[in-house]
């Protein structure tokens, strides 16, 4: 069967039209994905945020408390490491920065600039 020129310019017009709307639909993907990972990411710093002003109230109560450090509980260090792995996962952060960002989640959870080395290793162990 010969194709006449009728046939060759519907399937252009077809290769076309698929091709352009391959096109745009990678970048939509591309976009939703990006804005999956965001909220991931937002919703992660509002829990540690929340974890942490609980865990600050709960540290004020203390009447033998000393300010400047801040015990982290199984759970709370469980629940640091589980959002640290979630956000090294969904933003790529390569491994020469794992302690600064387990440092860095620490860090905001307790308010406290002392961070035990021990909790950050257990943070950033595979």
């Amino acid at each position: 069967m010969v194709a006449t020129p009728i046939d060759i310019a519907r399937a252009a017009t077809t290769a076309t039209l698929l091709m352009r709307q391959k096109s745009m639909a990678e970048p939509a993907t591309f976009r939703r994905d990006m804005d999956q990972s965001r909220r991931a990411i937002r919703a992660s710093r509002e829990l540690l945020k929340r974890l942490g002003q609980r865990r600050h109230d709960a540290a004020l109560g203390w009447e033998d408390g000393d300010p400047s450090t801040v015990a982290v509980s199984a759970f709370q260090a469980d629940v640091l490491r589980s959002a640290f792995r979630a956000l090294v996962g969904e933003t790529g952060t390569p491994e020469c920065q794992w302690r600064d960002l387990a440092k860095a989640l620490v860090r905001d959870f307790t308010g406290c600039e002392l961070i035990e080395t021990g909790l950050v290793d257990w943070i950033v162990s595979k």
